[in-house]
């Protein structure tokens, strides 16, 4: 098995239960906190899940950092795969790649 204690291990249970049932994973600062404590630095905290995801073929997703990490099993991204999030408009792309006035642009995961 992986290395980490037994939080982490079961963290990780946690984590894999979950995709099974569903494409991801959110966990939260309480959850996180208990494996990576908060007194680090949101860096070496980042880090360190990071780390922890591709140890386990995971992606992780930090939204408001500190507060929650979107886990997903890890894909090969299609070169030129986009991601767009329209939140309201058409949806229809310019000649100059802009949808709906916001540019398009490409979203790196770890």
């Amino acid at each position: 098995m992986r290395g980490g204690g037994p939080l982490m291990r079961k963290l990780a249970k946690l984590i894999e239960t979950e995709l099974e049932k569903q494409e991801i994973c959110a966990v939260y600062n309480s959850h996180l906190g208990r494996v990576w404590p908060q007194t680090m630095s949101v860096a070496k905290r980042m880090q360190q899940i990071k780390h922890f995801a591709r140890q386990r073929g995971l992606a992780v997703t930090f939204y408001d950092i500190g507060l929650c990490a979107i886990f997903e099993k890890a894909k090969a991204p299609a070169r030129s795969a986009r991601r767009v999030l329209v939140l309201d408009g058409d949806g229809q792309v310019d000649g100059d790649g802009y949808v709906d006035g916001a540019k398009l642009s490409r979203k790196r995961r770890s």
